[in-house]
């Protein structure tokens, strides 16, 4: 495949039994799985084929398996040469995709990472709140409903600007239920709430901003050898000093998947292919990109076998 762009995604795209879609993988690249727990000190290959979908749903879980089963399928699938134009992930997933971009070695994100899942299960057990998927409504019109119900100590916020007419929102949950109540009466098509603990790319994960902030500034970081879009800014990235100052406030910051992949698409690619377990940024795309080609890892690996035939 050319012109091939490389996706990765975030918590949620986790399921149980995930691990073994990995087994059409060669030896070397399911090695990344036991470089992992020995780095770690966690059971990742029993998690990603063994853990139930309440196990799996902690932060610490999901952004460990996560992040290896991504790590896993990008080293296959550039052994079977397969390698991208450009990358970007989905708040966790950008870790995986500053490594495809030469950003930042794959020891170094793994710390993050696990440091990451640990702060913000921290941050949802001491501030809880909620999150809640919304479709059918324009930006501005969720934007007001945040500002309307966030009032006294309560706090609602847009956390997801996941596709035109489809944003999530974050905060404390009975401001985040008014959302939702009122979100329903504005005539909006989905209202959902999100199987989570935590208020996610909100100001209630601030003291898990905080405890990853010297990780972060101790961080290896060098200039992407290929187009880095930061979900972030939902712009290339240029400036990788500049770049790892926005990076700390990633955790309560929104994702702005829809202008990530508006950069994505404008810097060439026509193949998106979705490094992770799971279809979620898959058919996000889908939704935006009609001209443009999706595949999921593993129907990459399909792909090239079958280009690969005599």
């Amino acid at each position: 495949m050319i012109d091939t762009a490389f996706v990765f995604p975030g918590q949620g795209s986790q399921r149980p039994g995930m691990g073994r879609e990995l087994a059409r993988c060669g030896v070397e690249a399911r090695e990344l799985i036991v470089q992992a727990e020995q780095l770690t000190g966690v059971a990742i290959g029993e998690l990603m084929t063994r853990a139930d979908e309440r196990t799996l749903a902690d932060p610490e879980a999901a952004q460990l398996t996560i992040f290896v089963w991504s790590s896993v399928l990008a080293a296959e699938l550039a052994a079977a040469g397969c390698r991208p134009v450009a990358v970007a992930g989905h708040s966790l997933g950008e870790y995986a995709a500053l490594v495809a971009a030469g950003c930042l070695s794959w020891e170094a994100a793994l710390a993050i990472v696990a440091r990451r899942g640990r702060a913000m299960a921290d941050a949802a057990r001491c501030q809880p709140g909620a999150m809640a998927a919304i479709a059918g409504l324009s930006d501005d019109q969720v934007t007001d409903l945040c500002a309307r119900f966030s009032v006294g100590g309560g706090i609602v916020v847009m956390a997801n600007l996941n596709a035109p007419r489809q944003v999530v929102v974050s905060g404390t949950t009975d401001e985040v239920c008014g959302v939702v109540d009122a979100a329903q009466s504005a005539g909006a098509l989905r209202v959902k709430r999100l199987p989570v603990g935590g208020a996610y790319h909100s100001p209630l994960m601030s003291e898990a901003e905080r405890e990853l902030a010297p990780l972060l500034a101790a961080a290896d970081l060098r200039a992407p050898r290929v187009p880095f879009v930061s979900s972030l800014t939902g712009g290339v990235v240029h400036d990788i000093e500049k770049y790892r100052k926005l990076l700390g406030g990633q955790i309560t910051r929104p994702v702005r998947w829809t202008d990530t992949v508006a950069s994505l698409t404008r810097s060439g690619p026509r193949t998106f292919v979705e490094v992770g377990p799971g279809r979620v940024l898959t058919g996000l795309g889908r939704n935006m990109i009609r001209t443009a080609r999706h595949l999921t890892g593993c129907e990459a690996l399909g792909a090239l076998a079958a280009v690969s035939q005599p």
